[in-house]
Protein backbone atom coordinates (compact mmCIF):
# COMPACT_ATOMS: atom_id res chain seq x y z
CA UNK A 1 0.00 0.00 0.00
CA UNK A 2 3.37 2.23 0.99
CA UNK A 3 4.48 1.31 -2.66
CA UNK A 4 1.02 2.25 -4.19
CA UNK A 5 0.97 5.51 -2.48
CA UNK A 6 4.36 6.44 -3.36
CA UNK A 7 3.38 6.20 -7.76
CA UNK A 8 -0.01 8.28 -7.14
CA UNK A 9 2.39 10.87 -5.18
CA UNK A 10 4.73 11.21 -8.16
CA UNK A 11 2.02 11.10 -10.78
CA UNK A 12 0.81 13.89 -8.72
CA UNK A 13 3.88 15.98 -8.99
CA UNK A 14 4.35 15.01 -12.64
CA UNK A 15 1.12 15.84 -13.63
CA UNK A 16 1.44 19.27 -11.57
CA UNK A 17 4.59 20.23 -13.37
CA UNK A 18 3.16 19.56 -17.07
CA UNK A 19 0.12 21.67 -15.78
CA UNK A 20 2.76 24.38 -14.80
CA UNK A 21 4.25 24.11 -18.26
CA UNK A 22 1.07 24.37 -20.36
CA UNK A 23 0.37 27.39 -17.85
CA UNK A 24 3.20 29.49 -19.02
CA UNK A 25 1.30 31.58 -21.35
CA UNK A 26 2.67 32.74 -24.64
CA UNK A 27 5.56 33.67 -26.27
CA UNK A 28 5.81 37.74 -26.14
CA UNK A 29 9.12 38.29 -27.36
CA UNK A 30 7.42 40.30 -29.95
CA UNK A 31 6.67 42.85 -27.20
CA UNK A 32 8.32 46.39 -27.98
CA UNK A 33 8.95 48.54 -31.27
CA UNK A 34 10.50 47.27 -34.58
CA UNK A 35 11.28 49.31 -38.00
CA UNK A 36 11.37 47.11 -41.52
CA UNK A 37 14.96 46.67 -42.52
CA UNK A 38 13.94 48.06 -45.85
CA UNK A 39 11.12 50.10 -47.52
CA UNK A 40 8.60 48.53 -49.46
CA UNK A 41 6.85 49.72 -52.91
CA UNK A 42 3.16 50.90 -52.90
CA UNK A 43 2.74 51.87 -56.09
CA UNK A 44 0.32 49.33 -56.95
CA UNK A 45 -1.67 51.16 -54.00
CA UNK A 46 -0.48 54.36 -55.48
CA UNK A 47 -1.86 54.48 -58.95
CA UNK A 48 -0.51 58.40 -59.60
CA UNK A 49 2.77 57.58 -58.44
CA UNK A 50 5.51 56.25 -60.42
CA UNK A 51 7.10 55.36 -57.42
CA UNK A 52 5.94 54.80 -53.97
CA UNK A 53 7.62 52.80 -50.72
CA UNK A 54 6.70 52.53 -47.43
CA UNK A 55 8.91 52.37 -44.45
CA UNK A 56 7.27 50.72 -41.92
CA UNK A 57 7.31 50.69 -37.54
CA UNK A 58 5.20 48.78 -35.41
CA UNK A 59 5.13 49.22 -31.60
CA UNK A 60 3.29 46.02 -29.86
CA UNK A 61 2.85 46.63 -26.55
CA UNK A 62 2.05 44.39 -23.38
CA UNK A 63 -2.06 44.17 -22.44
CA UNK A 64 -3.43 43.99 -18.63
CA UNK A 65 -2.95 39.66 -19.86
CA UNK A 66 -0.25 39.35 -22.65
CA UNK A 67 -2.08 36.08 -23.32
CA UNK A 68 -4.97 37.77 -25.10
CA UNK A 69 -3.63 40.83 -26.25
CA UNK A 70 -2.77 44.29 -26.14
CA UNK A 71 -1.90 47.67 -27.90
CA UNK A 72 -0.49 48.29 -31.79
CA UNK A 73 0.74 51.20 -33.24
CA UNK A 74 1.74 51.42 -36.59
CA UNK A 75 3.61 54.35 -38.97
CA UNK A 76 4.72 54.66 -41.93
CA UNK A 77 7.47 57.15 -43.88
CA UNK A 78 6.21 57.21 -47.36
CA UNK A 79 8.38 58.76 -50.21
CA UNK A 80 6.65 58.78 -53.40
CA UNK A 81 7.04 60.66 -57.14
CA UNK A 82 4.24 61.53 -59.83
CA UNK A 83 5.46 62.78 -63.96
CA UNK A 84 3.10 65.60 -64.67
CA UNK A 85 3.21 66.63 -68.40
CA UNK A 86 1.11 69.69 -68.48
CA UNK A 87 -1.37 71.87 -67.03
CA UNK A 88 -1.44 70.52 -63.34
CA UNK A 89 -4.66 71.93 -61.45
CA UNK A 90 -5.27 74.29 -64.06
CA UNK A 91 -1.59 75.66 -64.10
CA UNK A 92 0.25 75.40 -67.31
CA UNK A 93 3.89 75.02 -67.27
CA UNK A 94 6.76 75.15 -69.60
CA UNK A 95 7.80 71.38 -70.23
CA UNK A 96 6.96 68.11 -68.33
CA UNK A 97 8.20 67.80 -64.74
CA UNK A 98 8.06 65.54 -61.79
CA UNK A 99 6.60 65.81 -58.41
CA UNK A 100 8.34 64.39 -55.32
CA UNK A 101 6.37 64.01 -52.09
CA UNK A 102 7.11 63.03 -48.14
CA UNK A 103 4.45 62.02 -46.14
CA UNK A 104 3.55 60.21 -42.86
CA UNK A 105 0.75 57.99 -41.76
CA UNK A 106 -0.20 56.65 -38.21
CA UNK A 107 -2.78 54.24 -36.90
CA UNK A 108 -3.57 52.83 -33.48
CA UNK A 109 -5.02 49.55 -32.73
CA UNK A 110 -5.18 46.06 -31.00
CA UNK A 111 -3.12 42.45 -31.69
CA UNK A 112 -4.56 39.11 -30.38
CA UNK A 113 -3.51 35.77 -30.98
CA UNK A 114 -4.71 33.70 -33.47
CA UNK A 115 -6.52 30.47 -32.63
CA UNK A 116 -3.99 30.73 -29.56
CA UNK A 117 -0.78 30.52 -31.62
CA UNK A 118 1.90 32.79 -30.37
CA UNK A 119 3.06 32.59 -34.31
CA UNK A 120 0.00 33.96 -35.67
CA UNK A 121 -1.04 37.35 -34.38
CA UNK A 122 -4.44 39.30 -35.47
CA UNK A 123 -3.94 43.46 -35.74
CA UNK A 124 -7.48 45.04 -35.38
CA UNK A 125 -6.63 48.61 -36.63
CA UNK A 126 -9.01 51.44 -35.51
CA UNK A 127 -9.68 53.93 -38.45
CA UNK A 128 -10.42 56.44 -36.60
CA UNK A 129 -6.72 57.27 -35.34
CA UNK A 130 -5.79 57.15 -38.50
CA UNK A 131 -3.39 60.51 -39.57
CA UNK A 132 -1.94 61.20 -42.94
CA UNK A 133 0.78 63.92 -42.65
CA UNK A 134 1.53 65.56 -45.86
CA UNK A 135 4.24 68.74 -45.63
CA UNK A 136 3.98 71.00 -48.20
CA UNK A 137 7.79 71.66 -47.43
CA UNK A 138 8.07 68.08 -48.56
CA UNK A 139 6.74 68.58 -52.14
CA UNK A 140 9.39 69.05 -54.11
CA UNK A 141 8.97 69.89 -58.34
CA UNK A 142 12.13 68.86 -60.84
CA UNK A 143 14.32 71.68 -60.90
CA UNK A 144 13.60 72.93 -65.33
CA UNK A 145 9.55 72.53 -64.15
CA UNK A 146 9.26 76.24 -64.77
CA UNK A 147 10.82 79.87 -64.82
CA UNK A 148 11.98 81.81 -61.89
CA UNK A 149 9.35 84.33 -62.71
CA UNK A 150 6.54 81.85 -62.04
CA UNK A 151 7.29 80.89 -58.64
CA UNK A 152 3.96 81.86 -57.48
CA UNK A 153 2.38 79.38 -59.55
CA UNK A 154 4.79 76.67 -57.94
CA UNK A 155 3.25 77.78 -54.50
CA UNK A 156 0.44 77.60 -55.46
CA UNK A 157 1.02 73.91 -56.68
CA UNK A 158 2.56 73.12 -53.96
CA UNK A 159 -0.40 73.56 -51.19
CA UNK A 160 -2.62 71.64 -53.96
CA UNK A 161 -0.38 68.95 -54.76
CA UNK A 162 0.16 68.38 -50.45
CA UNK A 163 -3.65 68.05 -49.70
CA UNK A 164 -4.45 65.81 -53.22
CA UNK A 165 -1.16 63.15 -51.99
CA UNK A 166 -2.90 63.19 -48.61
CA UNK A 167 -6.20 62.20 -49.87
CA UNK A 168 -4.42 59.03 -51.81
CA UNK A 169 -2.27 58.04 -49.48
CA UNK A 170 -4.96 57.79 -46.65
CA UNK A 171 -6.60 54.97 -49.40
CA UNK A 172 -3.87 53.45 -49.95
CA UNK A 173 -2.76 52.78 -46.57
CA UNK A 174 -6.26 51.61 -45.53
CA UNK A 175 -5.65 48.82 -48.43
CA UNK A 176 -1.98 48.47 -46.83
CA UNK A 177 -3.86 47.58 -43.61
CA UNK A 178 -6.23 45.17 -44.79
CA UNK A 179 -3.08 43.29 -45.69
CA UNK A 180 -1.80 43.47 -42.38
CA UNK A 181 -4.83 42.22 -40.70
CA UNK A 182 -2.49 39.01 -39.96
CA UNK A 183 0.40 38.31 -39.69
CA UNK A 184 1.70 34.62 -39.86
CA UNK A 185 4.32 32.65 -39.12
CA UNK A 186 5.78 35.78 -36.50
CA UNK A 187 9.44 34.71 -35.33
CA UNK A 188 11.73 36.81 -33.48
CA UNK A 189 15.80 35.86 -33.29
CA UNK A 190 17.09 33.89 -30.26
CA UNK A 191 18.79 37.30 -29.53
CA UNK A 192 15.98 39.01 -29.52
CA UNK A 193 16.85 41.84 -32.46
CA UNK A 194 15.25 40.70 -35.47
CA UNK A 195 11.67 39.75 -36.15
CA UNK A 196 10.09 38.09 -39.55
CA UNK A 197 6.61 37.49 -40.59
CA UNK A 198 4.26 37.11 -43.22
CA UNK A 199 1.45 39.11 -44.76
CA UNK A 200 0.11 39.25 -48.04
CA UNK A 201 0.71 41.62 -50.91
CA UNK A 202 -1.12 43.42 -53.43
CA UNK A 203 -1.66 40.41 -55.52
CA UNK A 204 -2.70 37.54 -52.82
CA UNK A 205 0.58 36.36 -52.41
CA UNK A 206 2.92 35.41 -49.10
CA UNK A 207 5.33 38.70 -48.37
CA UNK A 208 7.69 38.70 -45.92
CA UNK A 209 8.63 41.22 -43.88
CA UNK A 210 11.88 41.66 -41.92
CA UNK A 211 11.72 44.03 -38.48
CA UNK A 212 14.57 45.20 -36.65
CA UNK A 213 14.04 46.23 -32.97
CA UNK A 214 14.55 49.55 -31.80
CA UNK A 215 16.74 50.12 -28.49
CA UNK A 216 15.88 53.52 -26.98
CA UNK A 217 18.91 55.42 -25.33
CA UNK A 218 17.23 56.50 -22.72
Amino acid sequence: MKKIATILTGSAIALAGIMTVASCGHDTKFIGSWTATTPTSIAPELPAASTATSLMSIDFLAGPDTNKGGGIYMSSLIEATQPVKTDTAGMPVDAAYEVSVSATASVGGTWTYKDGDDDELILAFDMSTLKIEVDPRGVVFSENMLTGAQQPAVDSLTARTAEVWKRQIRSAMTSTLNRFGELDDVKVSHDGTTMTFEVKDVTGHDEMMIMRRVINSD
